[in-house]
């Protein structure tokens, strides 16, 4: 500690500012398309910094992992051309061992400058430890959220004195997914967020079901299941509470309309709202309807449990579907969240016996397109869109349907029927590779992840930039956002979405998975 605190005072001039200075490149500085560099090695270091992922015991995981982008970014950086003795990567399962790792890094490296009298250029790639609750982990390891900085804390100070000295020092500084409050650095990763999923998912399930020519009479019927974790039930506010215990509960609400679930809902509603406000489209549970908002978020939340049980139980209750049931309860999208809960969906309806695929409904391509298409035998042959069932309201005097403008995406099997066994569209997150089979079979009907190579790319080309020019470079991918009065360099690219149709393309070029992994 007493070398830290020489190199503290050797830095004071950067170190004892409050925050990062991000002044380094200017605002106002052109967006365009960064261009590679030369086939010259570039100099310079980069040192990566990232949780570990811990042990996996089976494939039901996210194919976002920590394990999986570190690699590709190393990739990424020497086709930079920046050597691979250059690159440093490091791994911790705690903040404790992560804030230490870094400020050993750090102090090494301001030590050898000192003996070297060199100033070789260095930019640090951090994404801070944090701990997301077992819900947050359903979705992957790239869930943005701060860290929480404790002065009390040792491990989240070290991890912010070391990122003062480092920048105050001239390194550069590139913080992933998790954001440390204090802390302005030359760029920041954005990776996935609560909205952005849930509006993914609400866009592509409108898409699929054709919201936009459904009816108030023959709307489409979606279930909204929101996974999130137990409430404390001592938060809860009654007629005996003091004044700072009311005002604690209403932080605690206002912390609540702030979390993962109410912030995906939001993203949900945002894109699914106006059909329910006019109609087009209801809850087969009535737990959401036209007046709803998107504070009504917990209508719709439920408890998962640690396994896809949980998740059957809660679905046949929204289906009215008791072991007394005579008849399917119809509904046309399940919007389940993440592939965990999208497991729990899939085995209740197949033991509630609804029948069919997400292929029958406005099918795209077939079932035989889509496995030959995969394995290289053929190209993707498309079908036209079946005549949608109309409601009795919908049809004219002579008994015959409307015009096809009124499509909702049924089948006439799921709706002239009285027992409604048809397969819903079922949507997820997180690409979990024992899922995949059931995306080529129709089971399921979408996932998303990161675009990590296009991230990887990204974040090696910011990189070298920052070492080889001291700043940020211009490009689409990046663009300077407003935060807290301050300019803060922010570089994010959109979710993929992935189907039957481009999962080849998106999972399996890409390298993400192997051709067995979806069954061929």
């Amino acid at each position: 500690m007493t070398l830290l605190a020489c190199l503290v005072m050797v830095a004071s001039a950067g170190a004892c500012g409050p925050a990062i200075s991000g002044g380094r490149q200017s605002p106002t500085a052109p967006q365009s398309q960064a261009t590679s560099t030369s086939t010259a090695e570039v100099p310079g270091r980069v040192a990566i910094f990232t949780p570990s992922d811990g042990i996996t015991l089976s494939q039901h995981t996210p194919i976002n992992k920590w394990a999986a982008l570190v690699p590709e970014l190393k990739s990424a950086l020497t086709k930079e051309h920046l050597s691979s003795k250059r690159i440093d990567a490091y791994t911790s399962g705690n903040l404790e061992d992560q804030s230490k790792e870094l400020q050993d890094y750090v102090v090494n490296r301001l030590s050898e400058r000192k003996t070297e009298k060199t100033s070789e250029p260095t930019t640090l790639v951090v994404a801070p430890m944090t701990s997301p609750d077992s819900i947050t982990r359903q979705y992957g390891d790239y869930i943005s959220k701060s860290l929480d900085v404790d002065a009390k804390d040792k491990a989240s100070s070290r991890l912010v004195s070391s990122l003062r000295l480092a920048a105050g020092a001239g390194m550069h500084v590139v913080l992933m997914a998790n954001q440390v409050p204090g802390i302005q650095p030359d760029l920041f990763v954005q990776l996935s967020d609560a909205r952005a999923i849930g509006q993914m998912q609400a866009e592509k399930l409108a898409s699929k079901l054709e919201l936009d020519k459904a009816s108030k009479d023959n709307p489409c019927r979606i279930e909204i299941l929101l996974p999130n974790r137990p409430a404390d039930a001592s938060s809860d506010v009654s007629s005996t509470d003091t004044g700072a215990e009311a005002n604690q509960a209403e932080q605690d609400q206002q912390e609540d309309q702030n979390s993962f679930p109410a912030q995906a809902f939001a993203g949900i509603w945002q894109v699914l709202g106006p059909y329910f406000k006019d109609g087009r489209a209801d809850s087969p549970s009535g737990r959401l309807q036209a007046d709803s908002t998107e504070r009504d978020w917990q209508a719709v939340a439920f408890d998962p449990g640690k396994d896809a049980s949980a998740t059957g139980k809660e679905l046949a209750t929204r289906l009215s579907m008791n072991d007394d049931a005579k008849s399917h309860t119809e509904v046309d999208g399940i919007l389940a969240m993440n592939d965990f809960i999208v497991s729990g969906v899939v085995s209740e309806l197949r033991d509630l016996g609804y029948r069919g695929s997400s292929a029958d409904v406005n099918p795209e391509i077939s079932i035989s397109g889509i496995v030959g298409s995969m394995a290289g035998r053929q190209d993707l042959h498309r079908q036209r869109v079946p005549k949608p069932a109309q409601s009795p309201a919908s049809q004219n005097s002579s008994g015959s349907q409307a015009d096809s403008s009124q499509n909702t995406g049924k089948t006439q099997e799921s709706t002239s029927s009285d027992d409604h066994t048809a397969w819903p569209i079922i949507s997820g997150y997180g690409a979990y590779a024992d899922n995949i089979p059931q995306i080529v079979d129709g089971q399921q009907w979408m996932t998303g992840l990161e675009d990590r190579l296009g991230l990887a790319a990204d974040i090696a080309k910011a990189c070298v930039n920052l070492n080889s020019q001291g700043k940020v470079p211009a490009m689409d991918t990046i663009q300077t956002v407003n935060q807290d009065g301050k300019q803060l360099h922010r570089l994010s690219r959109p979710l993929v979405a992935v189907s039957a149709s481009n999962l080849k393309a998106t999972l399996i070029d890409t390298g993400y998975i192997k051709p067995a992994d979806a069954g061929l």
